[in-house]
């Protein structure tokens, strides 16, 4: 367990001393702003951009994990593998700090349109909105956060690409409900990818949207998150360094 806790400590303070998590959570919190401010009607319904501010956290979570590992040098890595003697271990464990990682940006994904209901900005606001919506950011946002850190620098052969590859790979996430719907025979291709931007017609009423309706988008997206996860150890524990 002492194990676990350093590892995990390690990644949290070298994650506060870095300054480039700031740009992609500065970026959310103003596409959040620009969302709800472009609401015209006083009170708004809280569900007018739910899914719209999902999509906008997912494309912040996958950029989050695609330089989450510029956090940590290759050698203090190394060293670190070697203290606790398994890089599938250490690894393991990184997934977990990605899972905080995603907690932080749906708590903040939420955060926002909670302070806009103090002020009378919806019409109405209750714990089951929080509860469900949250659930809903935390579910995309793991399977976004895994999915950008697949996307690493050591298994791809020219690393100056990876920015592109995972700027693809969210654009395909964040579009594969409408090209699926224009094209049928992709579905057979870009299941690979959490659809997230159906999470809007598959949820057909808003006012169904409850804790429990949300739980099986929540799990799907997990699974995601722990597919993508798990073929990111393998493939770093064969590449090595």
């Amino acid at each position: 367990m002492s194990k676990i806790m350093s590892v995990l400590y390690f990644h949290l303070y070298s994650l506060s001393r870095s300054s480039k998590y700031a740009i992609p959570v500065i970026f959310l919190v103003l596409l959040q702003m620009m969302l709800y401010m472009a609401i015209q009607t006083r009170p708004a319904l809280f569900f007018s951009h739910l899914f719209l501010a999902e999509i906008f956290a997912f494309l912040v979570a996958v950029w989050l994990g695609h330089i989450s590992h510029s956090w940590t040098d290759e050698t203090t890595e190394q060293l670190l593998i070697l203290r606790v003697k398994s890089d599938k271990f250490y690894y393991s464990i990184y997934v977990v700090f990605l899972f905080i990682i995603s907690f932080c940006v749906s708590l903040l994904t939420i955060s926002i349109p909670t302070v806009l209901s103090f002020t009378g900005f919806f019409e109405q606001f209750t714990l089951s909105y929080f509860g469900s919506s949250f659930l809903l950011f935390l579910g995309s946002n793991f399977a976004g956060i895994t999915l950008g850190a697949m996307i690493h620098p050591r298994l791809t052969a020219k690393k100056g690409d990876t920015p592109l590859y995972a700027m693809f790979a969210c654009l395909v996430a964040m579009t594969r409900y409408p090209i699926s719907q224009a094209y049928p025979i992709f579905r057979f291709v870009l299941w690979v990818l959490p659809n997230v931007s159906a999470h809007h017609a598959m949820i057909t009423d808003v006012s169904e949207l409850t804790f429990w309706s949300v739980i099986p988008l929540f799990l799907v997206s997990v699974v995601y998150g722990i597919v993508y996860s798990v073929i990111r150890i393998v493939l770093l524990a064969r590449k090595k360094f």
